[in-house]
């Protein structure tokens, strides 16, 4: 009977061994399943509102064609200041790399970025405003403003491009300067050497 119990014991130990080991790797599973469904989270809220922006964006390309009058032109400015600000990014945050003078630039633009929110909001809901005599009325003012963002933005683009043209002159002249240095200085040795061999 002993040799009985003791089977029955180690087979009551194996399967509570086995069992425990199951709740182990379950309890994992799960602790990974969580771990894996919060990173995707953190992801998706992370580009979210990136992703709302292009479509938003492509919504109002599409409105700025399609919409007749007051109401695609209030999609088209949207377009338009958009374009002006992430054009002006582009161009001083290259030109960031190279210059570091620009940084003051960078500043005025995301402070016009800023300002530009505002607009695009209100420009946003004009685009979708059914009602046309509000959108006659409240265009022009939206549209000065759109106006004054994209000089302002444009304004920062040029002067940090004339920076850029005037700072690759001047390196060029450095440059040209010091190539015929070093030209005058390999003829000078290679006449020193001929010289020193003789005729």
């Amino acid at each position: 009977m002993s040799l009985a119990s003791d089977g029955a014991q180690a087979v009551a130990l194996f399967l509570g061994a086995g069992f425990a080991a199951l709740l182990v790797l379950i309890g994992l599973v799960v602790i990974i399943a969580v771990a894996v469904r919060r990173a995707v989270r953190r992801r998706i809220d992370r580009h979210a509102p990136r992703l709302r922006g292009l479509v938003d964006d492509a919504a109002s390309r599409a409105r700025a064609y399609t919409q007749p009058g007051s109401t695609g032109e209030a999609a088209r400015l949207r377009v338009s200041v958009r374009r002006s600000l992430e054009h002006t990014r582009r161009v001083l945050d290259a030109g960031y790399a190279r210059d570091a003078q620009l940084g003051e630039a960078r500043q005025l633009l995301a402070r016009l970025e800023r300002f530009a929110e505002g607009l695009d909001t209100d420009l946003r809901m004009l685009e979708r405003e059914p009602d046309p005599v509000r959108v006659d009325r409240e265009l022009p003012a939206l549209r000065e403003r759109a106006e004054r963002v994209q000089h302002a933005a444009g304004s920062l683009r040029w002067a940090a491009q004339d920076r850029e043209q005037v700072l690759a002159h001047d390196e060029l002249d450095r440059l040209g300067r010091d190539v015929e240095h070093e030209v005058a200085a390999l003829r000078e040795t290679a006449q020193a050497a001929k010289d020193a061999l003789g005729p």
